[in-house]
């Protein structure tokens, strides 16, 4: 009987080891360790990375030409968040300018959930930067610059979600820049979107848009898709958008700083202390959302069409904003306790005496030079910030989430003297990894300012709790949050001057692990000898860190995990199915690019030229005759390709077109000779003609396996 095995990405889901942190590098190799001296790939790192662990990304550029994909399987939880972040003071930037700019080239989809992202730059992607799909994320300090559509938007990726409940959700964008994208229309590129298919609960904190081909924020809906969540907005700039840093404008951006609808979908979002300025068209705008928009303490300064552009309609709630120097305001909605100061001619903003802006309500009108503080939070100096003898001074109204000093709130979204509140974020690290745990109390992904928490460090057995990083002793100790916080428990093992090594099985009925010498504990740089046996029907499929033979040796130099994972020996026929990413794919001359009707939603796209292709890896324990077949779509002229085995031409396969870009078809089976052990299968061009987008290649006969390209 034929039997079917499809090899997916997530069978690579086994941890190199088990350290705290997982160093890459843009030299790094997926053969390596994952040390601080030997770092792996960031792709790679991302596919090993357990719950708890961080990622800490080297310093450098790096070139990547494929969308980085984060699944749904691939999760934290909320208490082990999974951690990217760049290394101490390194700036990292993964560069994806080798993209075509095609929807389906985002540059990182991250739909899995409980991820922290920080001090990471995405630039020049084909599409987004980073399509957010998942949710409980948190994005902080990163750089979204030069991308071909919104440097960083939230929205689905599984096209199936149809309804709000199943779109990206509470997700928390902290202290983020984003600047110059722009498409080749210049009509799409946003610093940030949050659009069409966005879910409850998202929040940008501190975060700033500047110098976009279209709008700063965009967050349009459709009727076609329905509304979308409400989103917080919290101290946030957007300003120059419409013009890009090198001073070059668009005819086709819409420009806006803020754009909050569309096609009169109501939906109530919140902005509280925000600011634009300099923007080619409106400051803030409703956009033909006639939702409750509740606009509290913001400031729009000299943007060309309106401060705040409100259609009649709306219900919307004006506290406290503030807009000088635009063309007009129109402010549609409701002016509570005639709290705001417009920028209409004639206008006493219902004030009796009268109250209107002027230059002297300000400090200063000179935009800085650097808009943003170390963290990434804005720092706009003295620029619209208000003087102690403006008539705005305490001259709001109280509202939901805004803190001031005096009376009563100052207008604008610069109070005078305070600091405006902020939430912070909580890191665990236990040093090393095996010596213990962290029991934080209260769990929460983000923490009020000034609240108490109370960690517990709890030792392992063979070890004792050494000291908090502070150089603390005591095993319980609270920590008041009054800013990002990063703390370690140091443990120490009880065995003197001595590593830890820990084998596993996996699955737990695959076989077992001897170990020569077996110890309970090892000193410096001490060889042990592991044997993989399989038991009876199994065979080892690989260690964690790549082998495939049964006997490894490791040098003992810090507490090590090492995880030997068997399978069923196969025998008979069967069918090996190899997707980009799976055990097997390897090398390809072209880009992996988002197909929604492939089977995992990725195609290879070869490029259009002469003796390009893919190259598979596959082991067969017998010579003998097999069967192979593409899947593909095709939209050119029919072409065809080589099929190569061992650098030899075997045969030439036909790729006649398809009806549409989403209608996979398969070749004809193509009868290959392979040798026993390994092989390599290559798909290559003939002439310079668009080819095939390829889906996957099985290969049917005596127990087919894919094998490490590395």
């Amino acid at each position: 009987m034929k039997k079917k095995i499809i090899t997916v990405f997530y069978a690579l889901l086994f941890p190199l080891c088990i350290y705290s942190q997982i160093y890459v590098s843009p030299a790094g190799k997926a053969t390596n360790d994952g040390t601080v001296d030997n770092p792996v790939t960031i792709q790679k790192a991302i596919s090993i990375i357990n719950p708890g662990q961080t990622i800490y990304v080297r310093g450098g550029i790096y070139s990547i030409a494929s969308t980085i994909f984060i699944e749904r399987q691939n999760s934290g939880t909320v208490q082990n968040l999974k951690r990217i972040e760049a290394y101490e003071n390194e700036t990292p930037i993964l560069d994806f300018s080798g993209q075509k700019e095609i929807n389906e080239n985002k540059g990182i989809v991250l739909d899995g959930l409980y991820w922290y992202f920080k001090g990471i730059t995405i630039r020049k992607s084909g599409d987004n930067g980073m399509l957010l799909s998942g949710n409980n994320n948190i994005i902080d300090n990163c750089i979204f610059e030069k991308n071909r559509d919104s440097g960083l938007q939230i929205s689905r990726y599984n096209d199936t979600y149809t309804t709000i409940a199943q779109w990206p959700s509470n997700n928390l964008i902290l202290n983020c820049e984003s600047f110059d994208n722009k498409d080749s229309l210049a009509e799409n590129a946003d610093g940030f979107a949050a659009k069409l298919t966005c879910g409850q609960d998202n929040i940008f904190r501190g975060c700033i848009s500047h110098h976009n081909s279209d709008d700063g924020w965009d967050l349009y809906t459709k009727k076609k898709t329905g509304p979308i969540g409400a989103v917080l907005f919290e101290n946030c700039v957007a300003y120059n958008n419409g013009t890009l840093t090198n001073g070059s404008t668009t005819v086709t951006g819409d420009k806006n700083g803020f754009k909050l609808g569309g096609e009169g979908i109501p939906v109530n979002h919140i902005l509280r202390r925000c600011i634009a300025f300099g923007n080619g068209q409106h400051g803030f705008t409703d956009n033909n959302n006639l939702g409750a928009i509740e606009m509290t303490n913001n400031t729009s300064y000299n943007n060309k069409s309106n401060g705040f552009g409100f259609r009649p309609g709306g219900k919307h709630q004006f506290r406290n904003n503030i807009s000088y120097k635009s063309f007009k305001d129109k402010n549609f909605g409701k002016d509570v306790e005639n709290s705001n100061v417009w920028w209409i001619k004639g206008s006493i903003n219902g004030r009796t005496p009268a109250i209107v802006i002027s230059d002297d309500d300000f400090v200063s009108l000179t935009v800085p030079t650097v808009l943003k503080n170390e963290d990434g939070s804005p720092n706009l100096g003295d620029f619209l910030a208000l003087k102690v003898t403006s008539d705005f001074i305490d001259a709001g109204v109280q509202a939901n989430g805004i803190e001031f000093n005096g009376t009563a709130p100052d207008l604008g979204a610069r109070e005078l003297g305070s600091q405006q509140k902020t939430d912070f974020v909580l890191k665990t690290i236990v040093k090393p990894t095996a010596g213990g745990n962290i029991t934080v109390s209260p769990v929460k992904t983000i923490y009020d300012a000034g609240e108490v928490v109370t960690l517990t460090a709890t030792p392992a057995n063979n070890f004792v709790f050494k000291s908090w990083g502070d150089g603390s002793a005591t095993a319980i100790t609270n920590v008041k949050m009054d800013t990002n916080k990063t703390i370690t428990a140091n443990f120490k093992s009880t065995i003197p001057a001595a590593y830890v090594l820990t084998t596993a099985a996996n699955p737990i009925e695959g076989g077992s692990i001897t170990i020569n010498p077996n110890k309970a504990a090892y000193t410096e740089g001490e060889q042990v000898t592991l044997t993989a046996i399989p038991s009876k029907g199994n065979e080892l499929k690989s260690w964690n860190s790549g082998e495939t033979t049964e006997v490894i040796t490791v040098a003992m130099s810090a507490d090590m995990a090492v995880t030997a994972t068997f399978g069923e020996k196969f025998t008979g026929t069967h069918t090996l199915r190899i997707e980009e990413a799976a055990p097997g794919f390897c090398t390809y001359d072209g880009v992996i690019a988002i197909n929604s009707s492939a089977e995992n939603r990725k195609v290879i796209n070869i490029a259009d030229a002469p003796d390009k292709g893919i190259n598979y890896i596959i082991k067969v324990p017998t010579s003998g005759l097999y069967t192979v077949v593409f899947r593909y779509v095709h939209r050119g002229k029919t072409t065809t390709a080589k099929v190569k085995v061992n650098a030899t031409d075997t045969i030439d396969i036909s790729f006649p077109v398809t009806s549409s870009t989403t209608k996979f078809v398969t070749t004809l089976p193509t009868i290959l000779r392979l040798n026993k052990g390994i092989n390599t299968i290559r798909l290559e061009t003939i002439d310079a003609l668009p080819f095939a987008n390829i889906d996957w290649i099985e290969i049917t006969g005596e127990a087919p396996v894919g094998e490490s390209c590395f």
